[in-house]
């Protein structure tokens, strides 16, 4: 049976604001020995599979510093727990980034993008039924292209590479699984 591994100790390594390292010193149950694992420990993840009422994906098109490409992805962002609910963020998110908003909305699942290394979660919502209701609202990093595609081109779109994002591939695959595309 696998069991969590005791905590011994955590020593902050680096501060970037938006992530923190930390060195955390750890005591295997199984063996007993004592090992060093650095986690990146930042705030969850918001996103929104929102489909407009035709059927079409709403989704954004940016550029992506880390990966130094272009990134066809479902919008989201950064979620503040403490200012609001995750739904409540993730239909922000989409009104910020596609000025996309309405629908009726269901939570798909919640998912750990990285837990090798990442503490947080991703939030996933659907939206059905959304509607452009005002101009997009975009922080000052971001440059985005709002791209509406047909449900049926989505397979061959991450089967080509122009999907590489794989937090959006598993958002698509848990909105896929709940029958909603």
């Amino acid at each position: 049976m696998i069991r969590p591994w005791p905590l011994l100790a955590s020593e902050p390594v680096f501060d970037a604001g938006l992530l923190q390292v930390t060195r955390d010193r750890v005591r295997s149950p199984r063996t007993g020995s004592e090992r060093d694992f650095h986690v990146i420990r930042m705030v969850d993840w918001l996103m929104a599979v929102a489909l407009t009422v035709d059927h079409k994906l709403v989704m954004v098109r940016q550029y992506r510093h880390g990966s130094r490409e272009e990134s066809l992805e479902v919008p989201g962002g950064l979620h503040d727990g403490n200012a609001e609910t995750a739904e409540r963020g993730a239909a922000r998110e989409l009104a910020e980034e596609t000025g996309y908003g309405g629908g009726t909305w269901s939570f798909l699942g919640r998912l750990r993008p990285q837990p090798a290394l990442l503490s947080n979660r991703a939030w996933i919502y659907l939206a059905r039924g959304v509607r452009a209701t005002a101009a997009p609202e975009l922080d000052a990093g971001e440059d985005i292209e709002v791209v509406l595609l047909d449900i049926q081109e989505i397979n061959a779109r991450i089967a080509s590479g122009e999907i590489n994002n794989a937090m959006t591939v598993a958002a698509l695959a848990l909105a896929s699984f709940a029958g909603q595309l």
